[in-house]
């Protein structure tokens, strides 16, 4: 989030918001494998470790983001799963790539210019590909939440 947003351009009409929606499906991923480890729900973990490895290898600032999601996902498939057991938090994790792919190939060209010069960019992350990539994001860590109800220790 701190590079999209400090790494522009000055006068680019990204600004806060904008690096947040970028920053959403990570965000996202993380929390739903952090439900997952505190729910006792291993799967949830293996699959937001396993979306999480598509999306840092899209740039190279992001290839750090390698080590949790192999972490993740050796940690948690090492578990034993019934057949039906990665269906619900498989489509969760693929909810927040698709969420992640909009934001990436969804082309917004844009020129700006400033006194001491200007700009172009083929994409930017617009306000509102901001605000789906964060509603989208919230509802998604919401539904991780619900469906893992109470942990294995409450009973």
């Amino acid at each position: 989030m701190f590079v999209h947003y400090y790494g522009g351009s000055p006068g680019d009409p990204e600004g806060w918001f904008s690096a947040l929606g970028f920053a959403a499906p990570f965000l996202g991923l993380g929390t739903v494998a952090l439900v997952g480890i505190l729910r006792q729900r291993p799967a949830l973990v293996l699959a937001a470790g396993v979306a999480l490895m598509p999306m840092a290898l899209v740039s190279i600032v992001l290839i750090p983001l390698l080590i949790p999601a192999i972490f993740l996902t050796v940690c948690s498939a090492a578990k034993q799963f019934r057949p039906g057991d990665l269906v619900l938090p498989g489509l969760l994790a693929f909810g927040l790539l698709v969420v992640f792919g909009v934001l990436v190939f969804h082309q917004d060209p844009v020129t700006w210019s400033t006194p001491e010069g200007g700009g172009y960019s083929g994409n930017i992350v617009t306000s509102t590909e901001a605000t789906f990539a964060s509603a989208t994001t919230a509802a998604i860590v919401s539904a991780a939440t619900l469906i893992t109800g109470r942990s294995a220790q409450d009973g």
